[in-house]
């Protein structure tokens, strides 16, 4: 049985800066503390009724988050905006998952350009950068989860851990990482980026459901700091060396290996090899 406790960002607080008619969210709950919003999503969409999704799932403190390819996310009180989102996915995700991928990621990017003074970008296929004095490090990364009834997804969870006030230990990251405050050198406050990235979440999402998706995926697709750029990805049965050159509908990245040999990459872990006219090196 999960109980709700609510903290800093509280659910009246977070409506009360939606848009009227907003489609997201439609419940929200808050915690102080929890081990993973993506958990408690899970539950919350499985289990309310289909008029009160979405459904936001938000806390001030994350023990057991985690990341793509089963990494932790941890975060303290306060350092970070973490939040979880369960929905009934629009039809063109239920074959396309990865249009919920390009929902969030442009929201995000959309929302920190608009709230900071920083430049951000998207590292494929899920990883939010931001332009800092000492090059392109991450602040924020998606994590989408699902639901499936033979080959349609049916429900989908969007989780999302900003760094806003305090930047991971280097010690446990793979690749350079900021937050927003740092990287900005000003405070972020947290339930107002909160406010103005669900209306970039419910425009997006509105086009979706409308089942306009061309517009997001050509934004998706041009705010990528990957493609152009030298590659080695770890796909977990090897590793691909070669030039990102362009991205495929489904998500599936391309690149050129130095044979000439193209490679199609569904998943693993990217390093862009550092090119100095982008000031990009390993995130």
């Amino acid at each position: 049985m999960v109980r709700w406790r609510y903290g800093m960002i509280d659910p009246v607080a977070i409506r009360a800066g939606l848009e009227p008619g907003a489609l997201v969210p439609i419940t929200i709950y808050c915690y102080d503390r929890v081990g993973s919003t993506m958990d408690l999503a899970r539950e919350a969409v499985q289990t309310l009724p289909p008029d009160a999704l979405p459904v936001l799932i938000v806390a001030d403190e994350q023990t057991a988050g985690r990341g793509r390819l089963g990494r932790r996310w941890v975060a303290p009180p306060g350092s970070a905006l973490l939040f979880s989102l369960g929905l009934h996915p629009p039809a063109v995700a239920t074959t396309m998952p990865t249009t919920l991928i390009w929902l969030a990621t442009v929201a995000l990017v959309e929302t920190i350009e608009q709230e900071t003074p920083l430049q951000a970008g998207l590292k494929w296929p899920n990883d939010v950068l931001v332009k800092t004095s000492t090059g392109w490090a991450k602040t924020a990364g998606i994590l989408l989860e699902g639901g499936w009834d033979k080959n349609s997804l049916v429900w989908a969870i969007i989780g999302c851990g900003i760094n806003i006030n305090a930047a991971p230990d280097p010690q446990i990251t793979r690749y350079p990482a900021t937050a927003l405050a740092i990287a900005a050198e000003t405070a972020i406050d947290r339930l107002r980026f909160l406010h103005m990235l669900m209306r970039r979440y419910d425009y997006w999402l509105r086009r979706l459901y409308s089942g306009e998706s061309d517009q997001l995926w050509q934004t998706w697709r041009n705010r990528l700091l990957t493609l152009g750029q030298t590659v080695h990805i770890h796909t977990g049965n090897d590793l691909v060396y070669g030039t990102a050159i362009d991205v495929e509908r489904n998500g599936s990245l391309i690149v050129r290996e130095p044979s000439g040999t193209l490679r199609r990459i569904e998943s693993g872990d990217v390093g862009l090899v550092d090119d100095h006219s982008r000031n990009i090196n390993e995130v």
